[in-house]
């Protein structure tokens, strides 16, 4: 690890903790456990894993505070205006510090950096459809695809399903710009399916669990992304 990379990654993380300071992207605690995956993320990946790090972090935000007014007036937001706890900060980046492990190991050979991806494409997925698929009118259980309110954990929409690809898709465009090898067609589709599969499974685990109180909401985040995870290490054996 040369000085650049020590003072790139300085830089990249100072300013994240006063940027989620400053924009309200979590509370005091979920800064400091922010600040400390950054940290885990460049000894054990790299720099670029950072930054798509931060990509997921920074379009989860716009996610979150879009119509964030009408979410508060419908008690639908995160936290009181938006922001996040540190445990919704574990939870989300806790497989993609699983796999920086093993990336520091060297093991298998498998493209870690797109299983990293995979795994903030699963997150961004399920942030997008729960944070901007709340506004469709129409929504309905997966499980039995009953009509219900908005917001009922489990529940699916045609926006809310637009909007998972959506999220998955920005989280693989930004592994495509960052990976350097130039545009790669089966990456791009491998990560954006997965993530919106990782969305699909959470909106399953949320009905049938989430909601009889036999799973948290972050452990329904962390299941479901390990799942999409676990596809992409079968699809690259």
């Amino acid at each position: 690890m040369n000085i650049d990379y020590i003072v790139a990654s300085t830089v990249i993380l100072v300013s994240l903790f006063i940027g989620a300071l400053e924009f309200h992207i979590f509370d005091f605690k979920g800064t400091v456990a922010a600040l400390i995956v950054g940290i885990i993320i460049v000894v054990l990946g790299s720099l670029y894993w950072l930054i798509l790090m931060l990509i997921f972090a920074v379009t989860a935000q716009l996610a979150t505070k879009y119509r964030i007014k009408d979410k508060t007036r419908q008690k639908l937001q995160e936290g009181k205006n938006g922001e996040r706890h540190a445990s919704n900060v574990i939870y989300a980046a806790l497989i993609g510090m699983f796999i920086a492990t093993i990336n520091a190991t060297r093991i298998g050979g498998f493209p870690y950096f797109l299983i990293f991806a995979v795994s903030f494409a699963s997150v961004n997925a399920d942030t997008f459809a729960s944070e901007i698929g709340v506004f469709d009118k129409n929504v309905y259980m997966i499980t039995n695809l009953k009509k219900i309110t908005p917001g009922v954990n489990g529940g699916v929409s045609i926006l809310g399903e637009a909007m998972a690809l959506l999220g998955a898709l920005i989280i693989a465009i930004s592994y495509i710009i960052l990976d350097f090898h130039g545009f790669k067609l089966i990456p791009l589709i491998v990560i954006t399916l997965l993530g919106f599969l990782g969305c699909q499974v959470d909106s399953v685990l949320g009905s049938l669990f989430e909601n009889r109180g036999k799973m948290s909401k972050g452990q329904v985040n962390a299941f479901s992304t390990l799942i999409a995870v676990a596809v992409a290490f079968i699809i690259y054996i």
